[in-house]
C-alpha cells in the first residue's frame, strides 16, 4: 500500500512538472510571437516612411520641373505679345516659317528621369520662333501649348498656308546610353524642294553653336513631316535624352538657347544664300 501511494505521488509530481513546463513553453512561444510581430511592424513602418519620403521627394521634383516649365511658357507668351506688334513692312518674307515642336499632349515622346521629350521640344521651338522674329521673319508654332495635334494635320495646315519652310524639332533615344549627338532628317527622294540643303545648313549651324557631336544627315522618305510637306522641310533630333550628359544639358535654358540660335541661323543661311 505504501509503495502504491508513493508511486502515485511521484506520478502526480511528474504530471504537475510536465504541465508547468508546458505553460512555460507556451509563454515563451507567445513572447517570441509578440517580438516577431513587433519587429515586422517596425520594419513595415520604416519601409512605409521611406516610401512616403521618396514619394514626397518625387512630387516635389515634379513640382519644380512644372514650375520651371510654366515660367518658361509665361516668358515666351510675353515675348510673343511683344513681337506681335512688329510692322509687317519690315518683315523679310511674306510666307510664314512653321516650327513644329514634336509630339504633344498625350503623346509625350521619349521620357528619361522624368524629362519628357514634348516639353523640351516646345521650349526649343518657342525660342527658335523668337529668334526668327527678331530677324524679321514671320514664324509660328505648329502646336500651341501642350496640346495633341495629329502630325498629318500639322503638315496639311502648313501646306494650306503655303508656308515658306517647315522644321520639326525632336529628341532622340537609344538603348546604348553612350550614343549622343545631333542628326537631321529630310526627304532625299524629292530634290525639287531642296530639303537636303536646308537640313545640311541647320545641322551645320546647330553643331557649331553647341559644339555637340555631329552624327549624320539622314535621307528618309517615310517621315510624314518631310514627305507630305509641299515646302522644304526637315526634322532635327537635337540630342539623346537617353544619354545622361546630353539630358543634363537639354534641361538648361543656356543650352536650349544655343540650339535655337543654331536652328534659326541655319534657316537664315538657307534663305539668304546670296548674302
Amino acid at each position: 500500500m505504501y509503495r502504491r501511494r508513493g508511486y502515485r505521488r511521484s506520478r502526480r509530481r511528474r504530471e504537475e512538472l510536465r504541465a508547468y513546463m508546458q505553460r512555460i513553453l507556451t509563454g515563451v512561444m507567445v513572447i517570441c510571437i509578440i517580438i516577431v510581430c513587433v519587429t515586422v511592424a517596425a520594419r513595415t513602418r520604416k519601409a512605409t516612411q521611406r516610401v512616403e519620403a521618396e514619394t514626397a521627394l518625387m512630387q516635389a521634383q515634379a513640382v519644380i520641373v512644372k514650375t520651371e516649365t510654366v515660367k518658361e511658357t509665361v516668358k515666351q507668351l510675353q515675348e510673343d505679345v511683344a513681337y506681335a506688334g512688329v510692322n509687317k513692312e519690315e518683315e523679310r518674307q511674306d510666307s510664314v516659317i512653321i516650327i513644329d515642336p514634336g509630339h504633344g499632349g498625350v503623346d509625350g515622346g521619349c521620357v528619361f528621369d522624368n524629362i519628357v521629350e514634348k516639353d523640351i521640344n516646345r521650349l526649343i521651338a518657342a525660342q527658335v520662333v523668337a529668334r526668327l522674329r527678331e530677324m524679321g521673319y514671320q514664324a509660328e508654332l505648329a502646336r500651341q501649348g501642350d496640346e495633341f495635334v495629329n502630325v498629318l494635320e500639322r503638315v496639311e495646315t502648313a501646306n494650306r498656308k503655303d508656308a515658306l519652310l517647315y522644321v520639326s524639332i525632336h529628341q532622340n533615344s537609344c538603348e546604348d546610353r553612350s550614343v549622343r549627338g545631333i542628326e537631321t532628317w529630310y526627304d532625299g527622294s524629292d530634290t525639287a524642294k531642296d530639303s537636303g540643303r536646308l537640313a545640311q545648313l541647320i545641322q551645320q549651324e546647330t553643331v557649331r553653336e553647341t559644339d555637340a557631336v555631329s552624327r549624320e544627315l539622314v535621307s528618309e522618305s517615310d517621315l510624314c513631316v518631310t514627305s507630305k510637306s509641299s515646302m522644304p522641310a526637315c526634322l532635327i533630333e537635337t540630342g539623346f535624352l537617353s544619354n545622361r550628359e546630353e539630358r543634363e544639358k537639354l534641361v538648361t535654358k543656356e543650352y536650349r538657347d544655343k540650339l535655337a540660335d543654331g536652328i534659326a541661323g541655319g534657316i537664315h543661311m538657307y534663305l539668304n544664300s546670296d548674302e
